[in-house]
């Protein structure tokens, strides 16, 4: 699956989102945030293992009743880079246990 996965799409969505909202709230850039990422099941998807491979890297993980993954980190600074890096790292874990990512939040400072 990760050998389909369209990586500059989700790249230049996660670089214009970011852009948007530093625009509306400039003083958000930089700040520190707890980075919430979802993923959602697929064929063949194994929790068991998504799971233990993102407290491995140090995400709080909570699985849902319907089998989505949540991963969150926190006292990441709030730019592209740190967001990037986490999204990339996390979503390349997912696809290779049968999970997709379903987009990332976060609480503002």
């Amino acid at each position: 699956m990760s050998d389909e996965w369209d990586w500059e799409l989700q790249q230049n969505q996660t670089a214009y989102t970011v852009a948007e909202l530093i625009k509306q709230n400039p003083t958000i850039e930089g700040a520190n945030i707890t980075l919430d990422m979802e993923f959602e099941q697929g064929e063949g998807a194994d929790a068991a293992t998504l799971e233990k491979a993102l407290r491995t890297f140090g995400y709080d993980v909570i699985v849902s009743t319907s089998g989505a993954i949540q991963a969150s980190i926190s006292d990441i600074p709030f730019t592209f880079e740190s967001i990037w890096t986490h999204e990339e790292r996390t979503t390349k874990m997912a696809l290779s246990r049968g999970f997709a990512p379903d987009g990332w939040g976060f609480w503002e400072p």
